[in-house]
């Protein structure tokens, strides 16, 4: 299995989602940035790049439409047409904007977000697999919606910080990507537990081979907690202009970027099908 290439896949496409849902509710309850168009912008980004990486996963990438004919009874099917309308209305979005047109736009983006979360349940829904039970579990649902709204959230936050000033001082600012960091590590940590059943419950079948990492499940899900803390640490030092603020959010798109990498490529490496 190329992993790398779905972890780039499923990660950057994760990504584009929260980032579109965090930056269009911001601006419908009127916390809009000067960077709105630039989150779009890099939202349609994320989704050509991540699109782009599946391809890499095909051992015949010309036949990469055929991804497409079996609609009825295909998650991946759904899945692959689903984004592409996603990548389509974030579009629409950008050149609304770019032409200075406000009539549709708040139908595209109700569009957009709805095509988001209909992509990362279709995204979700491919991995549910009775045949790999490490994969078949909660723990796939929690770990997709946190990655949405955890990197989502972070760069909707960054664009904020960088677009405009945060308060001085404490209490911190709250914004929507900040709600958002936290709701996706809230869920990643959630996802803990059902993940190490679904592991145990699978090594309980004998004819079950786990992959190979060179990590064990626990020792990658420490990593990741502690990166997760840090990059949560580095966003509360940015909110309360504390320190040298142009550092901290280096660090946090850094932990959270590689402990989602790590946790991705554990997860693609953990897979082993039952049966013959």
């Amino acid at each position: 299995m190329r992993s790398w290439s779905l972890v780039g896949f499923t990660l950057l496409n994760q990504s584009a989602v929260g980032l579109v849902w965090v930056t269009v509710v911001s601006r419908w309850i009127g916390k809009a940035m000067p960077a709105d168009d630039d989150a779009m912008i890099t939202a349609l980004v994320f989704s050509a790049l991540g699109l782009m990486m599946a391809l890499a996963h095909l051992s015949k990438p010309r036949l990469a439409p055929n991804a497409l004919r079996n609609l009825p009874r295909s998650w991946l099917s759904r899945e692959v047409l689903l984004l592409q309308a996603f990548a389509g209305a974030v579009a629409a979005i950008i050149l609304l904007a770019f032409l200075g047109v406000a009539s549709g736009r708040l139908l595209l983006e109700a569009v957009a977000c709805l095509l988001g979360a209909a992509a990362l349940f279709a995204m979700t829904r491919v991995y549910l697999l009775k045949t790999v039970p490490v994969w078949d579990s909660p723990a796939t649902c929690l770990e997709f919606s946190g990655s949405a709204l955890l990197l989502g959230g972070a760069l909707n936050w960054l664009f904020s910080v960088t677009g405009s000033a945060p308060r001085q001082g404490w209490p911190p600012e709250i914004t929507l990507g900040g709600i958002a960091i936290v709701a996706g590590i809230l869920l990643k940590f959630s996802a803990i537990r059902p993940a190490l059943t679904a592991e145990r419950t699978a090594l309980d079948r004998t004819w079950y081979a786990p992959g190979t990492t060179a990590l064990s499940t626990g020792n990658i899900l420490t990593v990741r907690a502690g990166l997760y803390l840090a990059g949560l640490g580095s966003t509360l030092a940015v909110a309360g202009r504390i320190g040298p603020t142009w550092l901290w959010p280096l660090l946090c798109l850094a932990s959270f970027g590689i402990a989602e990498v790590a946790g991705r490529n554990h997860f693609y490496r953990s897979y082993r099908r039952l049966g013959l």
